[in-house]
């Protein structure tokens, strides 16, 4: 068997081929040296879909309750947003707020429906935890006209029917309910083609925060049903305990369905083994933000040795120096840096974007498992998320 290759071609097709380079070369030395004005509709579609930051303020505020506020939010045309990007029901926004010294972010999940974002108005419920830092200062200083810095609509947990069945159970809690509120909306205006079956847990009937709208919906359309689960009420047509595999079978439609889950921590460590008992595809299983884990020491892998200890992070950005910061064993190292005033990238702050991803150079940190989502690759070369990473040791941190 021969080895060789014969390439049987004219000699004007070899000469044409060598003049090439210098054809370009003239084409390059011609053109003008002024920048193209041209505006591309791809272009223009991409920064509209996916901008970097959203320029909002505060159009209107309404009390759900004593510590639970919908905030109504349209474009600030004087920064330049001028119409706010589209989004699905289920996405979030990330809000970035300048708290005395401190630059924090935080997610929102969008809970009215994208049809309402054409005529350029997001709402995000803010619920003031007792403890909350972010929660407390939005309830405190937001008022109407209050400029509202945020990025684009992120999160993975919206209805893709070439992934997800038609028939959807949803599973939220207080925390988590705007995403299928959000859907709701968009299944009672017609702009999202699924059938919806929501159970809602909550400890009392008054803890169901959105629920007499939920009841709307509910009456408004076929395609949306809520069920309240109260683990503490015992109320007549009202489920009394906790998410169960029993329970999810017993609202769920026949054939195939998918499930999505949105809420608390607590809600994911309760439902994830119920839900695990079901034995459907994985592609059928879905699960939003769960936010950032409060009591990590709680947590059955938590070093122990390191409960109530303080560390040392030197944090580097392009390359330099920047600070030296205190960081507690017991808190992220986002929450260190934003205490630090150091604007590092954030999106969902639980592990599952990855924009915050940042390069361990030195030291140790512990990433409870069910919120390390990093590829393994990323692993193996020290890549880490500080939105779910705990120090254990002095480090040494590059931040973009």
């Amino acid at each position: 068997m021969s080895n060789k290759i014969v390439v049987r071609s004219k000699f004007k097709d070899k000469k044409n081929f060598k003049e090439i380079p210098l054809l370009r070369k003239g084409v390059i030395n011609e053109a003008p040296d002024t920048p193209l004005n041209a505006n591309y509709a791809v272009n223009s579609t991409a920064n509209f879909l996916h901008p970097q930051n959203q320029y909002l303020k505060v159009k209107q505020i309404a009390e759900i309750s004593k510590d639970v506020r919908a905030y109504v939010l349209e474009p600030d045309a004087a920064m330049g947003t001028a119409k706010l990007a589209y989004f699905r029901p289920g996405q979030n926004i990330s809000i970035t707020l300048n708290i005395g010294n401190a630059v924090v972010t935080r997610p929102y999940t969008i809970c009215s429906s994208p049809d309402r974002s054409v005529d350029d108005e997001y709402v995000i419920i803010v619920r003031k935890k007792p403890y909350g830092f972010a929660s407390h200062y939005i309830h405190n200083t937001w008022k109407k006209g209050t400029k509202v810095l945020a990025s684009a609509p992120f999160g993975n947990l919206y209805y893709q029917p070439l992934r997800d069945a038609k028939n959807v159970v949803g599973i939220c809690d207080d925390q988590g309910v705007s995403a299928f509120l959000s859907m709701a909306e968009a299944i009672n205006e017609g702009s999202l083609n699924l059938n919806l079956t929501l159970l809602y847990a909550a400890r009392k009937e008054r803890e169901a925060i959105m629920a007499q709208r939920l009841d709307e919906l509910a009456e408004s359309t076929d395609n949306f049903r809520v069920i309240y689960v109260f683990s503490d009420d015992n109320i007549a047509k009202k489920e009394r305990g906790f998410i169960t595999k029993s329970l999810i079978e017993k609202y769920a439609p026949d054939g195939k369905y998918s499930v999505f889950v949105c809420g608390s921590t607590a809600l994911y460590n309760r439902a994830i083994p119920q839900i695990a008992e079901l034995k459907l595809e994985n592609k059928f299983i879905r699960f939003g933000l769960s936010g950032q884990i409060e009591n990590p020491s709680t947590l059955p892998d938590f070093p122990q040795s390191a409960k109530g200890l303080t560390f040392l992070c030197k944090v580097i950005r392009d390359g330099e120096l920047v600070a030296t910061i205190p960081c507690s064993a017991e808190e992220t190292l986002l929450v260190a840096l934003e205490k630090e005033g150091i604007a590092a990238p954030s999106l969902c702050r639980s592990g599952e974007c990855g924009f915050c991803r940042s390069k361990l150079l030195k030291g140790n940190v512990f990433i409870p498992q069910e919120v390390d989502n990093r590829r393994l690759a990323d692993s193996s070369y020290g890549i880490i998320h500080p939105c779910c990473s705990y120090p254990m040791s002095n480090l040494t941190l590059v931040i973009n």
